[in-house]
């Protein structure tokens, strides 16, 4: 066995602190790319994502703001992300793509570049996290060494910089924004923000810096012990979300009991019905499916668009000769056209499985518009799945919600008026 060597590859990061305003956030853009550059801005919402890069839009233009997050058809997101790495990717990926760094540019994103894509960005604006993905973003910053001719880093962001927001400042204990407590939970942000007190700072310059990846453990052992961190008028505040999340936790784990194996059987025994042992009441229908899934997002449907006239047709953007391509609903679609549709697969986001009753009725409204030709062994690609049929402007309603799916934005969920 050869162990390889260390990278030897490291970063010092400076932490700040700034408000979660968006006219704050378009301004420190404004001074820090005021010489060029690209930021990254995470947030841990989908609605975050697009309110802020509207909002940015605004000020820097379409052309200079892009978004990536979750909530895209899966062909959309694989183009997504081949475009990052080709954009801001390692200078020899960029170069092998045959493209070149932007001059300046904004990605908003959501936690989909925490990790996997191989992105470098001179700047970071992030949502305040638990500890560990709070470290994969810092992990985006000066990522590779460029020269001149790989367009280096303006002199204001030749020092890695990473602003904390998604925080009410003002509070007695600083106070995470709603979406990111609904996701992560109180204990694990807040102490993510004990450990990283001492590195943050008010203004530019203060504070220490954090040096990656030597700091790593130290502080995710920290966030994640059980040792006491953070200012002493914090630690009542502490408490009370330890006991909320521990309470969260027996909860996962009981229910996770519901659904494991039944105990090995003697030697000799039949199968028989081992399989089905403890499986509560989860069964083979989509909510069953739904049930054992310990997350906000439970359905995945296939998008299509719907003409004015009824003509069924694949999502009309989708390049290399795929994209509106007519769709059979007589018979079962060639296996091209299925696996076009299969690609264009988008799993629905958390308004849509807030409830039992809620996902019921959402299944029941897309059951409804089943096809039936499409759900016959020769259409193996499309049989039992739901589709979302978009109309000519790519709208479609479900459950009391207007969907709205853009090329630019992905899909847009709004509460019907």
């Amino acid at each position: 066995i050869v162990a390889p060597a260390a990278s030897g590859r490291g970063t010092t990061v400076w932490l700040e602190r700034i408000d979660d305003d968006l006219d704050t956030l378009a301004d420190r853009l404004e001074e820090e790319l005021a010489e060029g550059g690209c930021a990254l801005v995470v947030r841990n919402t989908v609605d975050r994502v697009h309110e802020a890069a509207a909002h940015l839009r605004q000020r820097f233009g379409n052309d200079q703001v892009s978004v990536a997050h979750a909530r895209f058809v899966d062909a959309d997101r694989v183009e997504n992300d081949t475009r990052l790495l080709e954009t801001f990717g390692s200078p020899d990926k960029v170069a092998q793509a045959g493209g070149s760094r932007p001059t300046k540019h904004i990605v908003v994103a959501s936690q989909v570049v925490e990790q996997s894509l191989d992105v470098d960005f001179d700047l970071l604006v992030s949502d305040l996290a638990p500890i560990d993905l709070l470290l994969q973003r810092m992990g985006r910053l000066h990522r590779h060494q460029r020269g001149k001719e790989q367009c280096e880093r303006p002199p204001r962001l030749r020092a890695a910089r990473c602003l904390i927001t998604g925080v009410d400042w003002t509070t007695r204990v600083p106070q995470p924004v709603k979406g990111s407590r609904t996701i992560y939970r109180d204990y694990p942000l807040l102490r993510s923000l004990a450990v990283l007190e001492p590195y943050l700072a008010e203004t530019a310059g203060q504070g220490q810096a954090i040096r990656l990846p030597d700091a790593i453990h130290p502080l995710v052992q920290a966030a994640y012990g059980s040792e006491t961190v953070g200012p002493a008028e914090w630690q009542e505040t502490l408490e009370k979300a330890r006991i909320a999340d521990d309470a969260h936790q027996a909860d996962q784990r009981g229910r996770a009991r519901d659904f494991l194996l039944g105990p090995v059987k003697k030697p000799g025994q039949p199968l028989t019905g081992w399989v089905n042992a403890g499986l509560g009441d989860a069964d083979d229908t989509r909510r069953g499916a739904a049930q054992v899934r310990d997350s906000q997002e439970t359905l995945e449907v296939l998008v299509v668009q719907r003409r004015a006239d009824g003509t069924l047709t694949t999502l009309p953007w989708l390049g290399k000769n795929r994209g509106g391509l007519k769709l059979p609903t007589d018979a079962a679609p060639p296996v091209r056209l299925a696996r076009i549709v299969a690609s264009s697969a988008l799993r629905l986001p958390y308004q849509f499985s807030s409830t039992a009753k809620v996902l019921d009725q959402v299944i029941a409204e897309l059951e409804a518009n089943c096809i039936p030709a499409w759900q016959t062994k020769e259409a193996y690609w499309l049989a039992g799945e739901l589709i979302l049929f978009l109309d000519e402007n790519c709208r479609s309603h479900l459950a009391g919600y207007e969907l709205r799916y853009t090329r630019a934005n992905g899909l847009e969920v709004h509460r019907d008026n």
